[in-house]
C-alpha cells in the first residue's frame, strides 16, 4: 500500500456515500476511516461493527462465502448469519433483497383449525386417550423441574411459542404489554405507542417514519436479561429520544395473537427480536413498508445503537426524497386546488356581474315601458279630457238676462290673475260655475271667433268617462270654500251674488 496520503476525490460515489455514512455514526476523521472500510470491503455495517467491537482475527466476510453454499442446504437459518452475508453484498442488492411487510389480520377467533375426516379421527384416538394420560402423569415433573421446558425450547429454537391469551383489539392488546412491561421492568421511559401494529405501521407510512419493532416472549431465558442490559439501557434510551421525531415504538407479546403473527411478517425466528421498518419505494409489497434492521437473540446495546444508527443514516437520504417528493406532489395538488377555486370565483364573480347586468337591463327595459304606458296614457286622458270640456261647454246653458230676478252675478278671478264676470240661474247646480271655470278657455275661444255655435258639429260625452275638477271655489273675505261635494244651487249657497277666487288643488291635499 502507497505511504502517501488518501484521495477522498478519487473514491467512487457508493464509497463516498459509505465513507459518509461510516463516519455520521462513529465520528472518526475520514482518513483513518478509509482503511478500515477497504478492510470491511466498503461495507459500513461490516465497519462499524469492528470499530465498536475491534478488528476479527479472521475475516467474516470470506468465511461466509465459502459458508454460504453449505448454509443454502441447510433448513433452519440464523437471522445474524443472514444478516453478515446480506451485509457483504453490494448496497443495492440488500436494498432489493428487503423483506417486505404487510398488514396483519386483528380478527379474532379467525385462526382454522384442522380437523381430520371422521374415519381418521376413530383411528387415531386411542392415540390422543395414550397422550392426554402422559401428559397428566408427566405435568407434575414439569412443575416440580421447571428448567425442562425450557431445557427443550432452548434445543429447538425455531419454534416459535404459539398464542395463548385471549384476544383483545389491537389498542388494548398494545395497552395490556404497556401495563405488564412496567409491572415486570419497573417505570421506564421507553415511547409505546398504545395502537395495534396497522395503525403504527399506516403513521409510520404516511408521516415517512422508522417503525421499531420489539417482540418478547416470556418463556425465553434471555428476555429479561436483553431488556435490563439492552432495551432499558440509557445509550438506547438516549438514542431514542433524541430521535423521537423519526421512530414510531411499538411492542408486543407472542403470546398475542396479534403480536404472533407480527412476528410471521418481520421474519423473526429468535428472541428476543428488534426490528426496523420502513418506507422502501423500490418494495414489491403491498404496504411499500420493508424491514431494514433485524437484531435477533441478545445483543449488546452499543450493538444495536449501531446497527439502527447505520439502518437510519442508509435510509435516510432515500426517506427525504420521497418526502421532498410527496410535498412537492401535495404543493402540486394545493396549488390546482388553489388556481381551481380562484376560477370558480372568477367565474361566480362574471356570473354575479352577468345576473346583475341582466337585471339592470330588464329594469330599464321595465321602466320606459312604464314610462311609455303612463305618457300613453296620459295623451289618452288629455284627449278624453279635452273631448269632455268641448262636450261640456257646448251643454252650458246660456246666460240669464240680467234684468232676470233669477239671475246671479258671479265674479270669478283666475289662476292667471283674469277676472271674470257671468251670470248664472238662481236655481242651477253648483257645478255650473264649476264647468264654466273648467271650461273658460273654450268659451272665450268660441265667444272670440263670435262663430254660431249652432254650426259647430255636436260632441258627444266621452263614455266611462269621470271627471275631477283639479280646483276649488273659494270666498276669500270671510273665507268660504264651495265644495262639489256638499251640493246645492248657485242661489243657496252663494247667494245674490260673490266674488270667488280659483284655488288649485295639490295632490298633498288631495291625498
Amino acid at each position: 500500500m502507497s505511504s502517501s496520503p488518501l484521495d477522498i476525490s478519487q473514491l467512487s460515489e457508493s464509497q463516498q456515500e459509505a465513507l459518509q455514512t461510516y463516519t455520521s455514526v462513529t465520528d472518526q476523521d475520514p482518513i483513518t476511516a478509509i482503511p478500515i472500510l477497504q478492510r470491511a470491503e466498503w461495507n459500513v455495517q461490516i465497519a462499524i461493527t469492528r470499530f465498536f467491537e475491534g478488528e476479527p482475527t479472521s475475516d467474516p466476510v470470506a468465511e461466509a462465502r465459502a459458508a454460504l453454499p453449505a448454509a443454502s442446504s441447510r433448513q433452519t437459518s440464523n437471522l445474524q448469519f443472514d444478516d453478515l452475508i446480506a451485509s457483504a453484498r453490494p448496497l443495492s442488492t440488500a436494498r432489493r433483497n428487503f423483506n417486505s411487510v404487510g398488514r396483519v389480520s386483528t380478527q379474532a377467533g379467525e385462526e382454522t383449525h384442522y380437523r381430520p375426516p371422521l374415519l381418521l379421527a376413530i383411528l387415531f384416538t386411542p392415540f390422543s386417550l395414550l397422550y392426554r394420560v402422559l401428559a397428566t402423569i408427566l405435568s407434575p415433573i414439569g412443575t416440580a423441574f421447571p428448567f425442562i421446558p425450557r431445557l427443550i425450547a432452548r434445543l429447538a429454537p425455531s419454534q416459535r411459542p404459539r398464542p395463548s391469551r385471549r384476544s383483545l383489539a389491537p389498542a388494548d392488546n398494545a395497552r395490556r404489554f404497556i401495563r405488564e412491561f412496567a409491572e415486570e421492568y419497573g417505570t421506564n421511559d421507553l415511547p409505546f405507542v398504545e395502537s395495534g401494529f396497522n395503525l403504527a405501521l399506516d403513521n409510520a407510512k404516511k408521516d415517512f417514519k422508522f417503525l421499531f419493532v420489539v417482540l418478547l416472549s416470556p418463556s425465553h431465558d434471555d428476555t429479561s436479561s436483553w431488556v435490563r442490559d439492552t432495551l432499558l439501557s440509557p445509550q438506547l434510551n438516549s438514542f431514542l429520544s433524541s430521535h423521537r421525531d423519526e421512530i414510531i415504538l411499538w411492542g408486543g407479546n407472542v403470546q398475542d395473537a396479534e403480536a404472533y403473527q407480527v412476528a410471521d411478517t418481520v421474519q423473526c425466528t429468535k428472541f428476543p427480536f428488534a426490528g426496523l421498518v420502513c418506507y422502501t419505494p423500490d418494495s414489491s409489497g403491498p404496504t411499500g413498508m420493508s424491514t431494514v434492521m433485524r437484531a435477533a437473540g441478545p445483543m449488546p446495546a452499543s450493538e444495536l445503537v449501531a446497527k439502527l444508527g447505520t439502518a437510519m443514516t442508509a435510509q435516510q437520504g432515500q426517506l427525504s426524497a420521497t418526502r421532498l417528493e410527496r410535498q412537492q406532489a401535495q404543493a402540486s395538488r394545493n396549488l390546482r386546488q388553489e388556481q381551481d377555486s380562484a376560477y370558480q370565483r372568477s367565474l361566480a364573480q362574471d356570473r354575479e356581474r352577468a345576473r346583475l347586468k341582466r337585471e339592470e337591463a330588464e329594469a330599464q327595459a321595465r321602466m320606459e315601458k312604464e314610462a311609455l304606458r303612463k305618457e300613453e296614457d296620459e295623451q289618452r286622458h288629455a284627449a278624453v279630457l279635452q273631448q269632455w270640456k268641448r262636450w261640456r261647454a257646448q251643454s252650458l246653458p246660456p246666460e240669464p238676462e240680467k234684468t232676470s230676478k233669477d239671475s246671479i252675478r258671479v265674479s270669478v278671478r283666475l289662476p292667471n290673475g283674469e277676472r271674470v264676470i257671468r251670470g248664472f240661474r238662481a236655481d242651477a247646480d253648483l257645478e255650473e260655475v264649476y264647468a264654466f271655470v273648467e271650461c273658460y278657455d273654450l268659451w272665450k275661444e268660441a265667444a272670440a271667433a263670435a262663430a254660431d255655435t249652432m254650426s259647430e258639429k255636436e260632441v258627444l260625452e266621452p263614455e266611462g268617462f269621470e271627471h275631477t275638477y283639479g280646483f276649488r271655489l273659494v270666498s276669500p273675505m270671510p273665507r268660504i270654500v264651495y265644495d262639489l261635494q256638499e251640493g246645492g244651487s248657485i242661489g243657496e249657497r252663494i247667494g245674490r251674488g260673490g266674488n270667488l277666487i280659483v284655488e288649485p288643488i295639490e295632490e298633498d291635499d288631495q291625498e
